[in-house]
C-alpha cells in the first residue's frame, strides 16, 4: 500500500488557494476549488461568525477555509490548528486557552463542535 498516495487521496477535497475572510465579506465570495476540482460553497452566516470574533487584523489575515490538520506530534490522536490569525479565532469560538499563538491542539469533541458552528470554512488535513 502506497501511503502518500492514500494520504494524497484523502486531501482531494483540500482547497486549492485560500483568500482571507476580509476578501470572503468585501467581494461577497461564496465558494473556493478543491484539488479535485470540485467548487465548495462558503455560508454567509459562517463568514459572519467568523467576522464577530476577529479583530481587523484578523479579517486580513486569517484564511477561508481554515486548515484543521493531524497532529503526527501526540500520539493521543489529537488534531491542530495553525497561524496566529487561525489559532485566535478557532481558540474563541471553542473557548479554549491559547498557550501559543500559532499553534492549538484540539481533539475529537472540539473538532465535531468547530465543524458543527462553522462546518463551510473549516478543512480538515490528513498528514503524515
Amino acid at each position: 500500500m502506497d501511503i502518500e498516495r492514500t494520504i494524497r487521496d484523502m486531501n482531494r477535497h483540500v482547497a486549492v488557494s485560500r483568500k482571507t475572510l476580509l476578501e470572503y465579506l468585501e467581494s461577497g465570495l461564496d465558494s473556493y476549488d478543491t484539488k479535485d476540482g470540485q467548487k465548495c460553497s462558503v455560508d454567509r452566516k459562517d463568514i459572519e461568525l467568523l467576522a464577530a470574533n476577529c479583530t481587523e487584523i484578523e479579517k486580513m489575515r486569517l484564511r477561508i477555509p481554515i486548515f484543521v490538520s493531524t497532529d503526527t506530534s501526540y500520539e493521543g490522536g489529537a488534531w491542530k490548528i495553525e497561524g496566529k490569525a487561525e489559532v485566535a479565532v478557532v481558540s474563541k469560538l471553542l473557548n479554549k486557552r491559547v498557550h501559543t499563538d500559532d499553534f492549538l491542539r484540539i481533539y475529537f469533541p472540539d473538532l465535531k463542535d468547530l465543524r458543527k458552528m462553522v462546518p463551510s470554512v473549516i478543512n480538515v488535513v490528513f498528514v503524515p
